[in-house]
Protein backbone atom coordinates (compact mmCIF):
# COMPACT_ATOMS: atom_id res chain seq x y z
CA UNK A 1 0.00 0.00 0.00
CA UNK A 2 1.17 3.49 -0.69
CA UNK A 3 0.97 6.19 1.93
CA UNK A 4 -1.64 8.87 1.52
CA UNK A 5 -1.41 12.45 2.65
CA UNK A 6 -4.22 13.25 5.09
CA UNK A 7 -4.98 16.90 5.77
CA UNK A 8 -6.36 16.98 9.32
CA UNK A 9 -8.22 20.27 8.77
CA UNK A 10 -10.03 18.87 5.73
CA UNK A 11 -10.73 15.63 7.62
CA UNK A 12 -12.36 17.48 10.55
CA UNK A 13 -14.41 19.65 8.19
CA UNK A 14 -15.53 16.55 6.29
CA UNK A 15 -16.60 14.81 9.51
CA UNK A 16 -18.46 17.95 10.58
CA UNK A 17 -20.21 18.16 7.19
CA UNK A 18 -21.30 14.52 7.39
CA UNK A 19 -22.43 14.57 11.01
CA UNK A 20 -25.08 16.84 12.40
CA UNK A 21 -23.46 18.51 15.40
CA UNK A 22 -22.70 22.03 16.51
CA UNK A 23 -19.05 22.98 16.83
CA UNK A 24 -16.84 26.02 16.98
CA UNK A 25 -13.80 25.34 14.81
CA UNK A 26 -10.36 26.95 14.96
CA UNK A 27 -8.22 24.93 12.55
CA UNK A 28 -4.66 25.67 11.42
CA UNK A 29 -3.58 24.92 7.87
CA UNK A 30 -0.73 22.50 7.16
CA UNK A 31 -1.48 19.77 9.70
CA UNK A 32 -0.91 16.61 7.66
CA UNK A 33 -0.32 12.92 8.29
CA UNK A 34 1.08 10.27 6.02
CA UNK A 35 -0.79 7.01 6.39
CA UNK A 36 -1.73 3.85 4.52
CA UNK A 37 -5.30 3.90 5.76
CA UNK A 38 -7.11 6.91 7.27
CA UNK A 39 -10.33 4.96 8.00
CA UNK A 40 -9.44 3.88 11.57
CA UNK A 41 -8.49 7.49 12.38
CA UNK A 42 -11.85 8.71 11.05
CA UNK A 43 -13.61 6.13 13.25
CA UNK A 44 -11.67 7.26 16.33
CA UNK A 45 -12.41 10.94 15.68
CA UNK A 46 -16.10 10.11 15.19
CA UNK A 47 -16.04 8.13 18.43
CA UNK A 48 -14.48 11.03 20.39
CA UNK A 49 -16.93 13.53 18.89
CA UNK A 50 -19.89 11.25 19.72
CA UNK A 51 -18.54 10.69 23.23
CA UNK A 52 -18.27 14.43 23.86
CA UNK A 53 -21.66 15.10 22.29
CA UNK A 54 -23.28 12.73 24.79
CA UNK A 55 -21.87 14.72 27.72
CA UNK A 56 -23.43 18.10 26.90
CA UNK A 57 -26.01 19.98 24.87
CA UNK A 58 -23.49 22.74 24.21
CA UNK A 59 -21.45 23.02 20.99
CA UNK A 60 -18.09 21.28 20.79
CA UNK A 61 -14.94 23.38 20.74
CA UNK A 62 -12.51 21.90 18.20
CA UNK A 63 -9.08 23.35 17.54
CA UNK A 64 -6.16 22.15 15.48
CA UNK A 65 -2.73 23.65 16.11
CA UNK A 66 0.30 23.28 13.87
CA UNK A 67 3.26 23.18 16.24
CA UNK A 68 6.95 22.55 15.68
CA UNK A 69 7.03 19.13 17.35
CA UNK A 70 3.48 17.94 16.67
CA UNK A 71 -0.03 18.71 15.46
CA UNK A 72 -2.39 19.16 18.41
CA UNK A 73 -6.07 18.41 17.98
CA UNK A 74 -8.18 19.58 20.90
CA UNK A 75 -11.80 18.48 21.28
CA UNK A 76 -13.63 20.05 24.21
CA UNK A 77 -17.15 20.40 25.54
CA UNK A 78 -18.52 22.28 28.50
CA UNK A 79 -20.39 19.89 30.77
CA UNK A 80 -21.79 19.91 34.27
CA UNK A 81 -21.37 16.15 34.59
CA UNK A 82 -18.95 14.70 37.09
CA UNK A 83 -19.25 10.95 36.39
CA UNK A 84 -18.25 10.01 32.86
CA UNK A 85 -17.99 6.61 31.17
CA UNK A 86 -14.56 5.23 30.35
CA UNK A 87 -13.15 5.86 26.90
CA UNK A 88 -12.70 2.70 24.83
CA UNK A 89 -9.19 1.27 25.22
CA UNK A 90 -9.11 0.76 21.45
CA UNK A 91 -8.86 4.53 20.92
CA UNK A 92 -5.29 4.77 22.18
CA UNK A 93 -4.26 1.62 20.29
CA UNK A 94 -5.55 3.08 17.02
CA UNK A 95 -3.94 6.46 17.70
CA UNK A 96 -0.55 4.82 18.31
CA UNK A 97 -0.58 3.56 14.73
CA UNK A 98 -0.75 7.24 13.65
CA UNK A 99 2.09 8.26 16.01
CA UNK A 100 -0.49 10.00 18.15
CA UNK A 101 -1.26 10.09 21.85
CA UNK A 102 -4.43 10.93 23.75
CA UNK A 103 -4.76 13.03 26.87
CA UNK A 104 -8.13 13.25 28.65
CA UNK A 105 -8.74 16.25 30.90
CA UNK A 106 -11.92 16.40 32.95
CA UNK A 107 -12.60 19.34 35.23
CA UNK A 108 -15.58 17.89 37.09
CA UNK A 109 -18.72 19.96 36.59
CA UNK A 110 -17.00 22.30 34.10
CA UNK A 111 -15.57 20.70 30.96
CA UNK A 112 -14.17 17.60 29.31
CA UNK A 113 -11.32 17.80 26.83
CA UNK A 114 -9.42 15.36 24.65
CA UNK A 115 -6.00 16.40 23.37
CA UNK A 116 -4.72 14.29 20.50
CA UNK A 117 -1.09 14.96 19.70
CA UNK A 118 0.23 13.77 16.32
CA UNK A 119 4.04 13.58 16.21
CA UNK A 120 5.77 14.90 13.08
Amino acid sequence: MSENRVDLKQLIMLIKANKDFEANLILDEGCVLMTDDPKPLVKVLNYLINYLGQQSEKPLEISLDLRTSDNLLSLMVYTDKSDLPEVSSEVEDVLKSYKASLERIHESGKYLQFKVSFAH
